[in-house]
């Protein structure tokens, strides 16, 4: 599997994400009034999810099958190598854009061991994953709603999944007592989806403090069955920003017949924005 430098190809990312937004935010006909002027936010997360996913399996003697592969919150943090989320948004009078990305890497080890008395078996099973990519969101945004207490944005754009994902695996099982049998094998996917997406986005003011419910939900296809995505929040606001905590999901349905044919990213993030 090939590994990334995660820096080099995170700022070629983000560079090409910033220049996607500053590119679809039409520019003003006439000069704007200072309330009507583009603003800026940057926003930065802690998010360490839990990754699921289905893979198909090949041994070395040709056979094949389905595994579930799952990854808790608790393993992530011994198993990252590197992560990084982060969004920037160019926002006008209506029209706007933004970029959102989700980088990482990491790799995990697990074993287990099966026993069952009647008829007396055992079973060992070692494997390893390995997962670096990114996922990238580019889109265009409308308010289609801008009131006291409530603002809704529609969304429209692509998503863009550059995964590689390595699994190898070892089974030791038989009678006790006497010599076990055992099968490996390995599979390794190296992939690029390309999806468009729509949705909506938006945020509800909790009364006149400065406390709201940020969300954002989007759905679309492409080089994927399927991919969607939901962010349910709440925000505190600050003259120079905001603090913000998160539940996000990342959801991906593949071919049946690909070798990773499932993905998913669920957790909780904390995030600070900027804006200026």
């Amino acid at each position: 599997m090939r590994r990334r430098t995660g820096c080099a190809r995170f700022g070629r990312q983000a560079l090409g994400a910033l220049a996607a937004v500053m590119a679809m935010t039409p520019a003003p006909a006439l000069p704007q009034t200072s309330d009507e002027s583009h603003t800026w936010r940057a926003t930065v997360y802690g998010w360490f999810p839990a990754v699921s996913g289905a893979t198909r399996l090949a041994t070395d003697g040709g056979s094949g099958g389905d595994s579930d592969v799952t990854i808790d919150p608790g393993d992530i943090l011994d198993a990252l190598d590197f992560v990084f989320m982060g969004q920037i948004e160019r926002r006008g009078r209506r029209w706007g854009g933004f970029a959102d990305l989700v980088y990482l890497e990491f790799s995990e080890s697990a074993a287990a061991v099966h026993g069952n008395a009647v008829p007396p078996l055992e079973a060992t099973l070692d494997a390893e994953l390995e997962l670096d990519g990114f996922a990238l969101t580019v889109a265009a945004s409308y308010t289609a709603i801008e009131r006291p207490g409530l603002e809704l944005l529609a969304v429209g754009g692509a998503r863009l999944l550059d995964l590689d994902a390595a699994l190898t695996w070892s089974l030791s099982a038989g009678v006790v007592a006497q010599p076990p049998r055992s099968a490996t094998g390995n599979v390794a996917a190296g992939q690029e989806h390309l999806d468009a997406v729509v949705g909506v986005r938006g945020r509800a003011s909790l009364g006149t403090s400065r406390w709201s419910v940020p969300f954002y939900v989007d759905i679309g296809g492409g080089d994927s069955d399927a991919t969607w995505q939901a962010v349910l929040g709440l925000a505190y606001r600050f003259d120079w920003g905001e603090l913000t905590i998160v539940q996000r999901r990342l959801e991906y349905d593949f071919a049946p017949s690909a070798v990773l044919r499932e993905l998913g990213f669920s957790g909780i993030a904390v995030g600070a924005s900027w804006r200026w």
